[in-house]
């Protein structure tokens, strides 16, 4: 019951608090500050995100531009430098920096970086392998449906193509019987305009 009062108290903390920061910012830190102490006092931990969204100093709503700051750093001291070269790796760890608008506290959030795939020449051989024997009933099934398509494919092609050009060429005709039975000289406006 108590972990039931406690969450929703919170809830209502950080929502009121996230609701009040544009337009009564002191109130918002005030709600904000109780939320935090309260979080404190029970021993929960808050995650990066909620670290992220709120000054822990002040209980400042973050938004960036209005209330606070946002940097991208790469940390590299002289120890990670020593560390990097004794372990191999070659990436920088990255920091994103919030500084608090009203407190000026500064807050560090390593940002996590993606991990790389790499594939091993164990797994590649065993997978072609295995499809080298299974492969061969496959491959006589697939060699005879691409064999009947193309036919089916070539027939149908023709088939549009012919109706194609016999649209045209009736077209055409028809074009030409209209032009010599309406012109009784067989010259028309177009023909004195090419010569001309």
């Amino acid at each position: 019951m108590e972990n039931l009062e406690l969450a929703a108290r919170l809830r209502y903390l950080n929502e009121s608090a996230h609701f009040l920061a544009t337009s009564a910012p002191s109130t918002s830190k005030h709600l904000m500050s109780q939320c935090d102490s309260l979080i404190f006092d029970h021993e929960i931990e808050k995650s990066d995100t909620q670290k992220q969204k709120s000054c822990g100093a002040c209980g400042t709503i973050m938004l960036l531009g209005w209330e606070g700051k946002l940097e991208i750093k790469s940390q590299s001291s002289k120890k990670k430098q020593a560390r990097k070269k004794a372990t191999g790796a070659s990436s920088e760890e990255r920091v994103i920096i919030y500084t608090c608008g009203s407190c000026n506290k500064k807050t560090r959030h390593r940002l996590n970086t993606a991990p790389v795939v790499s594939r091993t020449k164990k797994g590649a051989i065993q997978h072609g392998a295995f499809s080298k024997n299974a492969s061969a009933p496959a491959q006589s099934l697939t060699t005879a449906s691409t064999v009947a398509t193309p036919s089916t494919n070539a027939s149908s092609k023709k088939r549009a193509k012919n109706r194609k050009l016999g649209g045209l060429g009736a077209l055409l005709a028809k074009q030409k019987a209209s032009e010599a039975s309406s012109s009784g000289f067989g010259l028309d406006l177009m023909d004195l305009m090419k010569k001309v």
